[in-house]
């Protein structure tokens, strides 16, 4: 299993796709409560996951499983974070989706929802594990 711990773990994303990233890269965030948002550039993908955790006195990302589908690569995660209030520990399943253009990383979309990400990758959300 990978994890990837706090803003160390967004540096390591970030190095990527500084080297593997599409010039037009584009970072979506997507939530029921909140909706979509998009930042741009790999400064823009650091900027939207550093918001993202700061909330919490320590987030980690547990990478769980990959799946591959046409030209799009799905992370499902697990993201357990502390909260600065109360030390609170709390867990979620997310998945991010990234799409690939021309060989580069051209869009991550992250996703709180696992079937909306399935989906939108053209993934039946339904599908048996390990398939």
């Amino acid at each position: 299993m990978t994890v990837l711990e706090g803003t160390q773990g967004i540096d390591q994303m970030a190095e990527v796709l500084r080297e593997l990233g599409h010039p037009d890269f584009l970072t979506s965030m997507i939530s029921e409560s909140a909706g979509e948002r998009e930042f741009r550039g790999v400064e823009g993908f650091r900027e939207a996951l550093s918001d993202w955790i700061s909330p919490y006195e320590s987030f980690r990302l547990e990478v769980e499983d990959v799946l591959s589908h046409d030209d799009k690569v799905v992370f499902l995660a697990r993201q357990v974070a502390t909260t600065r209030h109360d030390a609170v520990e709390v867990a979620t399943e997310s998945a991010s989706v990234w799409r690939i253009r021309d060989g580069l990383v051209s869009q991550v979309t992250f996703y709180l929802d696992r079937q909306m990400a399935l989906k939108a990758a053209g993934i039946d959300p339904d599908r048996p594990s390990g398939d």
